[in-house]
């Protein structure tokens, strides 16, 4: 596909929205725990390489769980880029979100009203405990986790197995990596990957074949559990 075919119709069941926009909300301090508790500032992560193609790609993700797949419940797990929160209530006024933010993401949120567990890939046990007891997830619904500051092969996307157990309602899962492609669609497992499994994060969910033009070098996709 040339980059001028990225302005016709998307694939069938790929929705052609917009992704959320290119300006960068103003990161906050400090975040809104459970409870209403207040953490401190702490010293912010550097943001993502490709920040506003990363933006769109889980723009487009949302647009597509929201219109085609009903989902209404959203997991921002790793908070790689700010906005995705409102991004996310942006696509159907009924969805809901939590974040959950490892240490040195706090100023990347830019929505102080939502829920936040601490927690990441450093200690996904604990962060699945907390999402299982928090109430503000129902995990007998669909629920789609992003999981997309990008993965590498020394650390793979964490606890893939328990997460896939614990959407007992169904659900997705959205990932982002620098590792290859063959490697990058294995480490879903055991969630299934959709059409056309990983692309490049700028033109997912074309093939990478159909695309000329200079992508991110970071590779995205999403999966269904097996119970979809």
């Amino acid at each position: 596909m040339t980059h001028a075919r990225r302005h016709q119709a998307p694939p069938p069941g790929v929705l052609g929205g917009q992704g959320p926009s290119p300006r960068v909300p103003p990161s906050r301090g400090h975040v809104v725990h459970l409870g209403g508790r207040r953490q401190n500032p702490v010293p912010e992560r550097p943001a993502v390489p490709h920040a506003r193609a990363h933006q769109a790609f889980l723009g487009r993700v949302i647009d597509y769980l929201s219109a085609d797949r009903g989902v209404r419940q959203f997991v921002d797990w790793g908070c790689p880029v700010p906005g995705t929160a409102e991004r996310i209530r942006q696509a159907h006024p009924r969805n809901t979100v939590v974040h959950i933010a490892p240490h040195g993401t706090i100023g990347m949120l830019s929505s102080p009203d939502t829920p936040v567990l601490s927690g990441g890939s450093e200690s996904a046990d604990s962060s699945l405990c907390r999402l299982t007891t928090c109430g503000l997830v129902d995990l007998d619904g669909p629920v789609a986790v992003l999981m997309t500051l990008p993965f590498t092969a020394e650390a793979p996307p964490p606890a893939l197995d328990r997460l896939h157990t614990l959407l007992r309602g169904g659900g997705y899962l959205a990932l982002a990596t620098e590792v290859q492609k063959r490697d990058a669609e294995a480490a879903f497992a055991p969630f299934v990957p959709l059409e056309p499994g990983v692309a490049d994060l700028r033109w997912w969910p074309y093939p990478d074949g159909d695309v000329a033009m200079e992508g991110t070098g970071i590779l995205g996709g999403l999966a269904r559990t097996r119970s979809n």
